[in-house]
């Protein structure tokens, strides 16, 4: 991996400690490669089992397509682990250098405080991520929640009403909510993106979101949208039911508790892409 110019390498560091610092990068690189490769082959599994009962089922064409499309799969699965094994070996081989770089940046000072391993963790993570974005998703340790923050952008983007002129009418209670949506933003910012302490290899930072950043943020809330329509094939009408807006944020059944729960991956791996530009000079 290439040495990052980021801006908050420590003052008086030599290119050992850098080149440490950025193995330890090339470490969470490979865990996240890892991550990736995982959830991949297990989609990929999940096509190939499904496709070998539909030919035990149903068969297949003279030409043979859908086993030849199993195979290609197969073929997939494949090539998939082997990449996985050399980034085992690559994560494997930087272990010990990934440690070292951990253990300095979460040491205690005299006053018993330091930085949160989690959040040395996400740092070197989201740097991880600079060349490829299909890694961002796995950036964040842990991923966050915060109830309150999808209820306020929901009052910003979804629940509020337009004025003639198309803009967010700034009603009390959008008003609240964007106060509460900073707040909230600024404790996410501050706790994961952050590191309060120095160390032996970085100086401390704190990543603060601009008011570009808020707008930016803002406007990529919403993705899109999608009609839906109702169809009555005995009468022969096509009638128009509803639009769903599509969000960073997503509601999602708790596997444990049943319960529906916001889904915050897609807001911060947003909020992850913003912050990244903060740690280069």
């Amino acid at each position: 991996m290439k040495t990052l110019s980021i801006n908050f390498y420590a003052t008086n560091i030599n290119e050992t400690l850098k080149n440490e610092f950025n193995t330890a990068i090339s470490h969470e690189l490979a865990s996240m490669n890892i991550q990736l490769l995982n959830d991949t082959i297990d989609r990929l599994d999940k096509q190939a089992t499904a496709l070998s009962k539909d030919i035990a089922e149903n068969g297949d064409d003279e030409n043979g397509t859908k086993t030849k499309k199993l195979d290609g799969i197969l073929a997939s699965i494949d090539d998939n682990k082997t990449t996985r094994t050399e980034y085992e070996k690559e994560q494997e081989e930087t272990t010990n250098t990934y440690n070292k770089v951990i253990e300095n940046m979460t040491q205690k000072n005299d006053a018993h405080f330091g930085n949160k391993k989690d959040t040395v963790r996400t740092v070197l993570r989201v740097l991880a991520t600079c060349n490829n974005s299909k890694l961002v998703k796995y950036a964040i340790i842990p991923a966050f929640q915060s109830p309150e923050l999808y209820n306020t952008l929901e009052t910003i983007h979804i629940n509020s009403v337009a004025g003639e002129d198309g803009n967010i009418s700034m009603t009390k209670e959008v008003k609240e909510a964007y106060k509460t949506a900073t707040k909230e933003l600024d404790s996410i910012i501050k706790n994961t993106f952050s590191l309060p302490f120095e160390t032996a290899y970085t100086d401390k930072t704190r990543v603060k979101m601009t008011a570009d950043d808020r707008k930016l943020l803002n406007e990529c809330y919403v993705r899109g949208f999608s009609n839906k329509f109702d169809v009555d094939d005995e009468k022969g009408t096509i009638k128009f039911k509803s639009r769903q807006i599509n969000t960073l944020v997503k509601m999602r059944k708790d596997k444990n508790t049943g319960k529906k729960v916001p889904d915050y991956s897609g807001l911060a791996s947003t909020i992850a892409n913003i912050a990244i530009k903060h740690y280069f000079a």
